[in-house]
């Protein structure tokens, strides 16, 4: 009698040990169907890549900024935003689906999906590479026109200031040099001090602690002056634009100090450039994958 239970009972535990088999044999080929279909996506974003040629970005990140190149980069830009990004957003959500009932396929999810933040972070730093350098771009065209149009008031005032000696202004033309001439003094002493600088943090804070407030000052001062002749007064106004391109050229050479910053924090070598250059990222997925389909082989 305690034989035939003995055999009952063994032939129950095998049966319950290979349903238990069968089952997670189908969970895991309900995992590799879905898989698939994730995979598919991601082919479909590794085309993206290759077809936007980000390899350009070496050469482009490395030269002077032209017409063509600026348009370049605008254009792998836009690509990268409209055409690169929703097609991530598409192979993570697909991966955040896969099926994971059991044990093995619950840890195969959760290193895939690893992997997929991974490929993201990296793919995110491409587009914020991208961002940045357009950004660039941008700032140091702005502080151009700033400088442009300084000089461009700078010559109004100049030719006002001739307009008034001519009418013989002589009081109001000279107090009037003599503070400007006083004001590019301090502004000179004040500017040069951390000209030579290297140190991001010293110029930023050389910015806005000396070199903002003293423009800020000298602005006030040009509104108080006393002036009666009307040369001489539109003389101060170009002063004042003048120094309104001032303060936005060092509002801009801040900006391009913090775009630096952030430029340096993303090593360009280690960008994606072609859709094979996401596959070390599949490194400990495709061993763990390949143990446990092995295990249902």
């Amino acid at each position: 009698m305690k034989k035939i239970i003995c055999i009952v009972l063994l032939f129950c535990f095998s049966i319950t040990l290979s349903a238990c088999g069968n089952e997670g044999s189908t969970e895991f080929k309900d995992f590799d169907s879905t898989l698939n279909d994730v995979k598919s996506k991601e082919t479909e974003l590794k085309k993206v890549i290759d077809d936007i040629h980000l390899k350009r970005l070496d050469d482009l990140s490395k030269t002077d900024m032209t017409d063509n190149n600026k348009k370049e980069f605008n254009e792998l830009q836009n690509k990268v935003n409209s055409k690169l990004i929703p097609k991530l957003d598409n192979y993570e959500t697909a991966a955040k689906k896969l099926p994971a009932d059991s044990e093995e396929t619950k840890k195969l999810k959760s290193t895939y999906l690893k992997s997929v933040k991974e490929k993201k972070a990296a793919i995110n730093n491409l587009k914020n590479f991208t961002d940045l350098c357009n950004q660039a771009v941008k700032a140091n065209e702005d502080i151009l026109d700033y400088t442009k149009l300084f000089e461009k008031n700078r010559s109004q005032v100049e030719a006002h200031i001739q307009k008034a000696s001519d009418a013989g202004s002589t009081t109001d033309v000279n107090n009037f040099k003599h503070k400007l001439e006083q004001n590019n003094k301090e502004l000179r002493n004040t500017a040069e001090k951390e000209a030579d600088s290297t140190d991001s943090t010293k110029v930023r804070q050389s910015i806005e602690t000396q070199i903002m407030p003293l423009i800020d000052k000298q602005i006030k001062d040009l509104n108080k002056t006393a002036i009666t002749n009307n040369y001489v007064n539109d003389a101060r106004k170009n002063a004042i634009e003048m120094y309104y391109s001032l303060q936005n050229y060092y509002e801009t050479r801040k900006e391009t100090i913090d775009i630096s910053e952030q430029l340096e924090k993303i090593n360009a070598k280690d960008l994606p450039k072609k859709g094979e250059d996401l596959e070390k990222f599949d490194a400990d997925f495709n061993k763990e994958y390949n143990n446990v389909k092995e295990g249902f082989n």
